[in-house]
């Protein structure tokens, strides 16, 4: 069994406060960057990807009805810290295929 504080995550107001602008944000000026995060990092086929969701954890994608996880090396309290890990993300994915 699971104790309940290993399936509670320590809230992140900053960031819950501010998902529904960095939602906005990837999927209107960054929508290749969410394509390389669901084809690289979750191993997805190629699609219409969207991010439908941030967590301290990670991001949540959507192409159809075809969901991904993607989890972040360390919890992301804030949006400056998330922001770091997507650029971080899609640049090491970018670096993987020589762009």
């Amino acid at each position: 069994w699971i104790e309940a504080p290993d399936l509670l995550i320590e809230p992140a107001p900053a960031l819950a406060e501010a998902e529904a602008d960095i939602v906005a944000h990837m999927n209107d000026d960054h929508a290749e960057a969410v394509r390389l995060y669901a084809t690289g990092h979750a191993g997805q086929a190629d699609g219409d990807w969207r991010m439908t969701g941030i967590d301290p954890e990670g991001i949540d994608l959507r192409a159809g009805g075809r969901t991904a996880r993607i989890s972040f090396p360390e919890r992301v309290m804030e949006p400056v810290a998330a922001r770091k890990n997507l650029v971080a993300l899609a640049n090491s994915l970018r670096a993987s295929e020589g762009r």
